[in-house]
């Protein structure tokens, strides 16, 4: 076992002497166990499979054929939030300490006792090697009792015959590439199953709705396609539906919670929603019993293989990595999704106090900043409900929310030990939309719910002056879509139960239920929100909805979303970090790119007349979010952008840096302000395209 310091050494190359040879016979110790382990676990798993020959034994069979060693054995665990760090595990049985020399296993017994204690008082036993000699103890409650002291031929018959035959289970550890592993294997057959199903389906009334406000979001992000994209847009939403089932699975799986197939995979088993409606198409295939059986297959897959991963050990961007090789990467830099590493997560947000602060990240894609912030609240003392009601997401894809969603709640249990009561606060909204005038959701049949939300909370924004001019702050307004959400999902969940596909029933409960839910909340805007309800009949066009989408109930959060929109273009966050969309200005094809346009060229304008379309024509869409997020943002804003957009000290000024400086100053023109510049001079997403990082705190005084 190491301390964290020494595995940073290590991973940075900057051990030397004998040190260095220290760690070599270390590693070289760690990589012939593994390998031992790997044998001696297949032998039993073979076994396993040949007896039952279930599903289970022969998925884990597969991933101990696989290259990669630690698919069942996790390494470097940390031990307790501390930077100190266990060198492996063998499911929770067995706790192993390498060393590269005997003369030390006296002192792994005394750290195993003493630093490490928490984590080997769980286990049933303790190794500690140096490869060619062993010491196996048995943890007792009051230490550990030592078993044998042997050579490597009697350790492996040891491991074999009393050790092994004792593990109660066999799971993955939720790294990132042992998820990868896992899924992979097959992924192909159930897409195309997923594919046929849809291709069966896709005419059908309660499914094309969906699928065509699905292609159309995706349509404006990915601009034009060429020759066969239609193709492009089927395969991207069979590929979402895929990952989003997965997501739900894992997410199920780490709570503990037993249900069956369809609500594990459609996101019913929680209070609160997570999945949003379009990838949840394929419960209609549910009520057809030619399809049934494909789609059981598909279920049972996902499922079975979320139950393989040991959710206990914690999982830190498991998602991300899963989306990662679903999704091609030529695919995904086309609409410039560039996922944050978390050593610049962290840096970014060590430039904040963000204790007690509204956190916002406009653009959250799979949540990597809304995570991170939400665990530094909850290390600098606030409870995990309040550091959850305190960081917010938007984002315009419906997997990146659902998987923002899940992150949160993975994160929330983590913390609290159970799933939150509450719903994140991350929102299906288009950010640049909200900001530049655009339609809110491409989405026509819930127009005439949007028509009704805009212009109800317009008229409260502009004519109720108890609720225009009050004080309100963010917190404030967050509290009620939460509460609004919270109490829409119960209503839908429930009136839906009841009443399946009866549109009279579901209207009558859906009213019925929501009052009950809202009678007792003390808050204005809730109890202006149910009045807005009855006398807008809502009920009914919500009824008709889950209805014409053929009982399709996770509409809550694509509810909300719409109110969010709205009142968030009004109140403003403490601070702004985000990773925006890298996309060209001349190549941003939404609807409402014209506007951003001219927000742009007038702000240059005032400075630079004449260049004016010069300048603008090298700008890049996320200059004109920044200059959004530096008036909405109260304390400060950190942004990641293309270094040739905000700066590059090695080549001459360039348009796009031209109209990032330009729009910055109009932007702070009222305000004092720090601004700092962070060049990175190497490929920090591996992609090709080098950032650079720009972080304005808005001070008294400032520059």
């Amino acid at each position: 076992m190491r301390s964290g310091q020494e595995i940073k050494e290590k991973e940075v190359g900057s051990v030397k002497g004998s040190g260095s040879m220290s760690v070599k016979l270390h590693e070289n110790v760690r990589v012939q166990t593994s390998l031992l382990l790997r044998d001696l676990l297949k032998e039993v798993v073979e076994s396993r499979w040949r007896i039952s020959k279930d599903s289970y034994s022969l998925t884990l069979l597969r991933l101990l054929e696989s290259p990669n060693i630690t698919v069942l054995i996790p390494q470097e665990i940390r031990v307790c939030g501390e930077r100190k760090y266990i060198d492996m595990a063998l499911g929770k049985e067995v706790v192993f300490d390498f060393k590269s020399e005997e003369r030390e296993f006296d002192e792994a017994e005394r750290d195993a006792k003493s630093k490490y204690w928490q984590v080997v008082s769980k286990a049933k036993f303790f190794i500690t090697t140096t490869w060619k000699k062993w010491r196996i103890y048995k943890v007792t409650e009051s230490g550990l009792s030592l078993l044998e002291e042997c050579d490597e031929h009697k350790a492996r018959e040891f491991l074999r015959t009393q050790i092994i035959p004792q593990l109660r289970e066999l799971k993955v550890p939720p790294l990132p590439q042992n998820v990868e592993s896992l899924y992979k294997l097959d992924h192909e057959e159930s897409l195309t199953r997923l594919r046929k199903i849809f291709e069966a389906v896709k005419e059908d009334l309660r499914v094309k709705p969906l699928y065509e406000a699905y292609k159309e979001t995706m349509k404006m992000l990915y601009g034009k396609v060429s020759k066969g994209s239609e193709d492009f847009f089927v395969d991207l939403f069979i590929r979402h539906t895929y990952m989003q089932m997965t997501v739900l699975a894992s997410l199920a799986s780490a709570l503990g919670i037993v249900e069956d197939l369809e609500n594990v995979c459609s996101g019913a088993f929680l209070k609160i929603d997570i999945a949003l409606p379009y990838l949840n198409w394929w419960k209609v295939t549910l009520y057809d019993k030619s399809l049934k059986d494909e789609l059981k297959k598909v279920l049972e897959s996902i499922v079975g293989r979320a139950k393989l991963v040991d959710w206990s050990l914690g999982a830190e961007d498991v998602f991300r990595m899963l989306y990662e090789f679903l999704i091609e990467p030529k695919t995904r830099r086309r609409i410039g999704e560039y996922y944050t590493p978390l050593w610049l997560v962290e840096m970014i947000i060590n430039e904040f106090d963000v204790k007690g602060k509204v956190v916002l990240d406009p653009f959250c894609g799979s949540g990597t900043f809304l995570v991170e912030v939400f665990h530094r609240k909850v290390d600098l003392g606030e409870g995990p409900e309040e550091a959850l009601s305190e960081v917010v997401g938007f984002d315009v894809n419906p997997l990146a929310v659902a998987v923002a969603r899940a992150e949160l709640v993975m994160a929330y249990w983590r913390r609290a030990g159970k799933a939150p009561d509450s719903p994140p606060h991350v929102y299906h909204i288009d950010t640049l939309a909200m900001w530049f005038g655009g339609p809110l959701l491409p989405a026509p049949s819930l127009r005439a719910l949007m028509d009704k939300a805009v212009a109800y909370l317009q008229a409260q924004l502009s004519f109720n002056q108890n609720f225009a001019r009050s004080k309100l702050k963010a917190s404030d307004i967050l509290a009620s879509l939460r509460a609004l959400e919270k109490s829409l999902t119960y209503s839908m969940r429930f009136a839906y139960s009841e009443c399946k596909v009866d549109v009279k029933c579901l209207e009558r409960k859906l009213l019925t239920y929501l009052e009950e839910e809202l009678k007792g909340v003390e808050d204005s805007f809730v109890q202006s929100f149910l009045k807005h309800f009855k006398e807008a009949s809502l009920a009914s066009v919500v009824a008709n909805i889950i209805v014409s989408h053929g009982g399709n109930d996770v509409w809550a959060t694509v509810l909300t979303s719409i109110y969010a929109t709205v009142l968030m273009t009004k109140f403003r966050s403490d601070i702004i970090v985000t990773n925006p969309p890298w996309i060209p200005l001349t190549k941003y094809k939404a609807p409402y790119a014209k506007e951003i346009n001219k927000y742009m060229l007038t702000r240059i304008k005032s400075k630079i007349y004449k260049k004016a379309g010069n300048v603008l024509k090298g700008a890049d869409v996320a200059a004109a979010a920044l200059g959004k997020s530096v008036g909405l943002a109260i304390e400060g804003v950190a942004y990641i952008m293309n270094r040739e957009q905000l700066f590059y000290h090695k080549s001459p000024m360039r348009a796009g840096i031209v109209a990032t400086y330009l729009i910055l100053k109009e932007a702070l023109r009222d305000a004092s302000a720090e601004v700092k510049l962070i060049d990175f001079d190497f490929d920090v997403f591996q992609h090709g395209v080098y950032p650079a990082v720009v972080i304005v705190k808005k001070t008294q005084g400032g520059r």
